[in-house]
C-alpha cells in the first residue's frame, strides 16, 4: 500500500512539471528559446546537446570578415591621420609660398629690377610673343622710396612736394603706404599660379585650395596694413579701404617682437635704398636668397633727422599734421638733417 501510494505521488509529479514545462512553452516562448539557444539552457529544458562541427569554409568565412573590419578600421584611421598631416603642413606651406610672393612682387615688380634680370625679360617675351618685354615702374614704390626718411617719416618739404615723383604719389591715398582692395586682389591673383601646384600634390581639394589662398592672402593683408601705412606717418587703414585688424588688436601687434623684428628689418630696407630686406611681413626669402641684413650692418649707414630719437614708431597720422605745421612755419623742424632740409644735405 505504502508502494503504492509513492508510485501516485511521483506519477502526480512527473504530470506536474509535464505541465508547467507546457506552460512555460506555450506562455514564455521567448524565454524557451533563449535558453535553448545556449548549451546550458538546452539542458534545463531537455533537449540532447549535440557538438555542432563548424567547417573549414565556415571558419575561414568568419575569419576573412574579422580581417575585413580590421582593414576597414585601418584605412580609415590612415585617412584620418593623413587628412590632419596635410592640413598641418599647409600653415608652413603658405607662409612660404607667401614669403616667396611678396619678395619677388617686391624686388622684381615694386623695385623694378625685373628691367635688368634677362632671364625674365626673356621669359615675358616667350610668354606674350613679343619682341621686347614691357618695362616696370614699380607702381610708385620707387617714388615711397625716395619720399622716406630714414626714420620712416614722410618728406614735406617744398622742393620734393615739387617733383615729379611727388606728383605722382599724390594720385595715391596712403602714397603707395597701403594694401587697399585692389592691391589685394592682385596679391589673390599672384598667389593663385604659385599656390595651385603646392596645395594639388599636397592632396587639397578645389574649395580647400581657394580657402588657403584666399585666407593667407588675407592674413598678409592685415599684417601689412597693421604695420606699413603707420610706422609711415600715414592713417590706420579703415575697412572701408582695406583689410586691417581693429584698432586695440593692432595697436597690441605692434608692442610685440615679431612686429619689432618687422619694423627694424624693414627700416633698414629702407636704408639701404631698397636693395636687401625685400619681405616685409613674411621673412625668409631673404635669408635664403641672401639678401638679408641684420641692423648692425645697416644702422650705422642711417642719416636720422632731428626727431629720429623721439618719434613714435608708428605716429598715425604723421604726415598730415607735419603738411599743418610746415604750413604754419615754412618748415618741419623734426625732418631736418644737422639743421638743413635732407635736399640741402643730399646736394651739398
Amino acid at each position: 500500500l505504502a508502494s503504492a501510494r509513492t508510485s501516485v505521488r511521483l506519477a502526480s509529479t512527473s504530470v506536474r512539471v509535464q505541465h508547467s514545462s507546457h506552460r512555460a512553452r506555450l506562455e514564455y516562448p521567448s524565454a524557451m528559446s533563449f535558453a535553448a539557444a545556449s548549451t546550458m539552457g538546452k539542458a534545463l529544458v531537455g533537449v540532447p546537446v549535440v557538438a555542432k562541427k563548424s567547417s573549414v569554409r565556415q571558419m575561414r568565412a568568419s575569419s576573412g570578415r574579422r580581417s575585413g573590419t580590421k582593414v576597414v578600421a585601418m584605412a580609415g584611421a590612415d585617412v584620418i591621420s593623413a587628412t590632419a598631416v596635410r592640413w598641418i603642413l599647409a600653415a608652413p606651406a603658405m607662409y612660404a609660398i607667401v614669403s616667396f610672393n611678396e619678395y619677388v612682387t617686391h624686388r622684381y615688380y615694386q623695385h623694378a629690377e625685373f628691367n635688368k634680370t634677362d632671364w625674365m625679360k626673356k621669359l615675358a617675351c616667350l610668354v606674350t610673343g613679343k619682341k621686347e618685354a614691357p618695362r616696370c615702374d614699380g607702381g610708385g614704390h620707387i617714388e615711397h622710396h625716395a619720399e622716406t626718411l630714414d626714420d620712416m617719416s614722410l618728406k614735406t618739404d617744398p622742393k620734393w612736394l615739387q617733383s615729379a615723383p611727388a606728383k605722382m604719389l599724390e594720385d595715391s591715398k596712403y602714397r603707395g603706404t597701403a594694401f587697399e582692395y585692389d592691391v589685394t586682389g592682385l596679391m589673390v591673383m599672384q598667389m593663385i599660379p604659385t599656390s595651385v601646384p603646392v596645395l594639388a600634390l599636397m592632396g587639397f581639394s578645389l574649395p580647400a585650395m581657394a580657402g588657403l589662398i584666399l585666407g593667407a592672402t588675407a592674413l598678409h593683408a592685415l599684417v601689412w596694413n597693421s604695420l606699413h601705412p603707420a610706422m609711415h606717418g600715414m592713417e590706420d587703414i579703415p575697412l572701408s579701404d582695406g583689410l586691417n585688424f581693429p584698432l586695440w588688436l593692432g595697436k597690441a601687434l605692434r608692442k610685440t617682437s615679431y612686429y619689432d623684428w618687422l619694423y627694424k628689418n624693414h627700416t633698414g630696407h629702407h636704408v639701404l635704398s631698397g636693395r636687401v630686406n625685400y619681405n616685409v611681413c613674411c621673412p625668409g626669402m631673404d635669408h635664403l636668397l641672401g639678401t638679408y641684413v641684420p641692423e648692425e650692418e645697416w644702422a650705422p649707414k642711417a642719416r636720422m633727422p632731428a626727431g629720429a630719437e623721439t618719434r613714435d614708431p608708428y605716429p598715425a597720422g604723421e604726415y598730415k599734421a607735419r603738411l599743418l605745421e610746415r604750413l604754419e612755419k615754412g618748415m618741419v623742424e623734426a625732418e631736418l638733417v644737422n639743421g638743413k632740409e635732407l635736399e640741402t644735405v643730399i646736394a651739398a
